[in-house]
């Protein structure tokens, strides 16, 4: 510990930015459109607007950019992990499933960054991969409100990996 005028420093804490390598260097000047999943950006950020899509993908001069979710799914490069186990899982299956896509409809209408990697068994447990941390943190908060049961997170160092495990 260490004394800084009248109070004491109890702790000192280390930063570290870890940046998403899949995050674009350099924004293009106007509008760009992902054919992938049909986001477009437009004012320096990643936006779903269908009418304003629609609009731009006919445009030759619109440049067509594969979107850091994209390009974060198809390369299998996941941010969060959501493990979901149990009896109760296994019995309730359809309706975890529906619960779980309609919360990723709305994660991914307020930013449309937030997917759905891939879906996969592993032992006795089910694995969803997700291209954000916050969208596996969603997810689980979102199963736990609805069905209560055991929910834990783990975050890597630099908080930018989260391993969510939900159970009941």
């Amino acid at each position: 510990m260490s004394k800084k005028g009248d109070k004491w420093i109890k702790y000192t804490w280390e930063f570290e930015t870890s940046e998403d390598p899949y995050a674009i260097k350099a924004a293009p000047a106007g509008e760009a459109i992902c054919p992938r999943c049909n986001a477009v950006f437009k004012d320096k950020r990643w936006l779903l607007d269908e009418e304003l899509y629609e609009e731009l993908k006919d445009i030759d001069t619109v440049p067509q950019i594969i979107c850091p979710a994209c390009r974060k799914a198809l390369e299998k490069y996941a941010m969060g992990y959501l493990y979901i186990s149990g009896e109760f899982w296994k019995t309730h299956k359809d309706d975890i499933m529906r619960l779980i896509n309609n919360e990723v409809e709305r994660a991914r209408g307020l930013n449309p960054l937030h997917q759905i990697i891939d879906i996969y068994e592993e032992e006795d447990k089910t694995v969803i991969e997700t291209t954000t941390d916050q969208l596996a943190q969603r997810l689980g908060r979102a199963l736990y409100k609805a069905y209560k049961g055991d929910l834990e997170f783990k975050w890597s160092k630099g908080n930018k990996l989260v391993r969510v495990y939900w159970s009941r």
